[in-house]
């Protein structure tokens, strides 16, 4: 059911292109992305086997190269006494353990595929969470920061979020809870009876009494397990500000000075692995880190977003360090009750820890409980650090995603906080002038090496185990001499991935009205090549779909799809959106990155039907009216939306009965999502119609229409087909 939703299996390294371009004027002459995407926790095929008591190993015991630390695998040739490196052609030397054939078949490092090992198990009794002797690591913290300063029913929602978020934490976890208007209530839930203790915070942000004075960590904070039901009564306790009164007064949620004081209390000692999960529903606009309230103006178009955020984001980029320091994640749900919230402020103290960014740009969007139930229950790894080894002739030249570099050691990068659907990407780069075929011993190798910790609860022995564990993998590609060897092994969805991490750092820098022109030469300069590699008479008709190789058939749709979509549109999603959109577009592995970029439009016939008759459709309003299905169904990743015809309304109900087909098509869907995408019912002849319509982006939009210099600048407004004719007046002109 569904299968297109499913992630591909068995593999932590897709390369954009199947076959490494042989040296730099091959890669030019394609002019395709070159690199590759990473999902350090992809889920193994399975087909690699368990090993035997004997034959496990830890991962400080398993052979490394001698010259370019690389670890043995599956590519490495052996001889009597020596092992011969995959990565650098350099000879190691052989320990008993690899003596024959018969005995390295059947080792676990040297299976293909992902190799999975232990580097460290530490035991931790549940009943001695507090001890002094145990490592911040070996005690997980959660912190709950609750805005109470916007309506009741905005507080209600939050509340059932965090009661379904007290499912999803392991009962080893310890938990605090705090609430921020214009005062800082920090919740004692030591005694069944919990009650919050209030910390007014002055106009100018600096509390007169810090949250540790009022409650220290080892106060604040309780075990999940022996104290849910106390827990819980806090969380149902909680009330907007001011909801026993008429409010006369202005919304004022102060959430920095609440973060300060709150990382005050844990850098001081710092004895817990902190995650703090904040949900709120307005733009901080009081205390410590107030945000001036920003207009959507075109400005954004000419500025990088790193340049233009309000006054007071300062603040909140600089609790980065601070965050970095105590090894702690800060997670963002929000929920937005009215204009602008500051996302784009506050995303750096998130994206430095990949920590979790979602946003609903109302009450009606939400799926709080959903999504804070989904993130807290899946297994995640923290203090993770990757790395990515070439073989000889080239080299990561970038690295993009929610991680950071090592300052001391090149190509070493540390992951805070990473989930199994956490994907990252690289950009490779030649490192001598004979490309790949500088060292003819070596074929072109890649190995991914991510070494993390995560926790493995043992609820009959009432303890955990925190495990140090390390992923590796190593993956062969063939060498492609010429273009169409180069055209023929593109992956279209990992080049979608690295062309987006591309366009969203030059978003952030340039602005996005380059970032648009930068995403547009390129499509034009890719295609002129194409056409030139492929077309024997310069008089033919260009081929602007790329049609000679299937593979290669969505880049078109990909560009017009990022130019139309909430990531490029300079008027279709407000600043805040356009800011989650970014670093969701940062983390999404490929496959889910595809239905971001360009929807993808299914039909069914009925309700009873459990799946899709017909589809990928065009996102035409013709297509409505084509064929006999009468129910379409739109996904957008963040949204699904269904669309009902006129003919559709007169032959069964509508909105579509539960535990009919459509339903359970649809359930499936949400239920394999990273996030909980939002429904929507439309149908003809009413007021949503329109709704569904403006959403199929190859017809011209009926918003404000870009404007600049050229006419190719605006071309994406006036509809898929107007795109193509402009771009193949840009490619000929190109190529005269």
């Amino acid at each position: 059911m569904a299968s297109e939703n499913k992630q591909i299996r068995g593999t932590m390294i897709r390369p954009s292109l199947k076959r490494t371009p042989e040296n730099a004027s091959v890669k030019d002459a394609a002019g395709l992305p070159w690199g590759c995407a990473l999902i350090p926790l992809a889920p193994a095929s399975g087909s690699v086997p368990r090993p035997s008591a004997v034959d496990e190993i830890l991962a400080e015991e398993i052979p490394r190269c001698q010259q370019c630390f690389g670890y043995i695998n599956a590519y490495c040739m052996f001889e009597k006494k020596a092992w011969i490196c995959s990565l650098c052609g350099s000879k190691n030397d052989l320990s008993s353990r690899y003596a024959t054939s018969a005995v390295r078949a059947g080792l676990q490092e040297l299976q293909r595929g992902i190799v999975d090992v232990v580097e460290e198990c530490v035991e931790v009794d549940v009943s001695d969470i507090f001890s002094k002797e145990l490592k911040p690591q070996e005690r997980p913290a959660v912190v709950a920061v609750v805005d109470v300063s916007g309506s009741e029913d905005f507080v209600e929602v939050v509340k059932s979020g965090i009661l379904a978020l007290l499912e999803a934490i392991p009962p080893y976890v310890l938990f605090g809870l705090v609430t921020v208007s214009d005062s800082i209530g920090v919740y004692d839930m030591r005694s069944s009876f919990p009650h919050c203790l209030r910390i007014p915070v002055p106009e100018d942000g600096e509390l007169d009494v810090a949250i540790a004075d009022v409650l220290p960590p080892d106060c604040f904070l309780v075990q999940m397990g022996s104290n849910k039901q106390t827990i819980t009564a806090a969380v149902e306790s909680i009330s907007a500000a001011g909801s026993d009164e008429h409010r006369t007064a202005p919304r004022r949620f102060a959430l920095g000075s609440c973060l300060d004081s709150l990382f005050e209390m844990f850098e001081e000692d710092l004895q817990f692995s902190l995650r703090v999960i904040n949900v709120i529903g307005s733009r901080p606009n009081y205390g410590l880190g107030a945000l001036e309230e920003q207009a959507h103006t075109a400005s954004s178009l000419t500025k990088g977003t790193a340049k233009n955020l309000p006054k007071g984001s300062e603040f909140y980029s600089s609790l980065v360090d601070r965050i970095t320091s105590m090894s702690a994640v800060v997670d963002l749900f929000v929920i937005a009750e009215e204009g602008y919230v500051g996302v784009d402020a506050m995303i750096p103290m998130v994206e430095c820890a990949g920590g979790t960014m979602i946003y609903y740009p109302g009450i009606d969007t939400s799926a709080l409980p959903q999504d804070l139930y989904r993130s807290y229950s899946r297994p995640f790894a923290s203090n993770a650090i990757l790395r990515l080894r070439c073989s000889s002739g080239f080299q990561v030249a970038r690295a993009y995603g929610h991680l950071s570099a090592d300052k001391q050691y090149d190509n070493l990068y540390h992951v805070a906080s990473c989930h199994s659907e956490s994907c990252f990407a690289v950009d490779f780069e030649y490192d001598n002038p004979s490309g790949v075929t500088s060292n003819l011993d070596v074929q072109p190798t890649l190995q991914l090496a991510f070494s993390y910790s995560c926790i493995v609860p043992d609820p009959e022995a009432n303890s955990f185990q925190v495990q140090r564990r390390l992923r590796i993998e190593t993956s062969r590609v063939e060498v492609g001499r010429q273009t169409i060897d180069i055209y023929a092994n593109a992956d279209s969805e990992v080049m979608a991935s690295l062309l987006c991490h591309k366009i969203i750092v030059a978003q952030s820098t340039e602005g996005t009205g380059e970032a648009r022109m930068l995403l547009q030469d390129w499509l034009v300069i890719l295609t002129a090549r194409y056409n030139e590699n492929m077309l024997r008479r310069r008089e033919a008709a260009l081929d602007l779909q790329f049609s000679r190789f299937p593979n290669l058939n969505s880049i078109t749709k990909v560009v017009y799809g990022m130019l139309r979509g909430k990531l490029l549109d300079p008027v279709v999603v407000s600043r805040d959106e356009r800011s989650f959109i970014c670093y969701l577009c940062s983390s999404l592995t490929p496959e889910a990155l595809t239905y971001t970029i360009y929807p993808k439009l299914v039909s069914f016939q009925d309700p009873s039907s459990s799946q899709p008759s017909a589809g990928p459709l065009f996102l035409l309003k013709s297509t409505l009216a084509k064929g006999s299905d009468k129910i379409f169904l739109l996904d957008s990743y963040t949204d699904l939306c269904i669309y009902c015809t006129a003919q559709g309304l007169e032959s069964f109900p509508y909105p579509p009965p539960p535990d009919c087909g459509l339903r359970n098509y649809i359930q499936y869907i949400k239920d394999n999502r990273s996030i909980c995408p939002h429904v929507y019912y439309t149908k003809a002849k009413d007021g949503t119609e329109q709704d569904f319509v403006s959403r199929l982006i190859e017809e011209p939009s009926h918003r404000a229409a870009e404007s600049g210099p050229s006419e190719w600048v605006g071309a994406a407004a006036k509809g898929y087909d107007v795109f193509l004719e402009v771009l193949s007046t840009e490619v000929r002109e190109f190529l005269e």
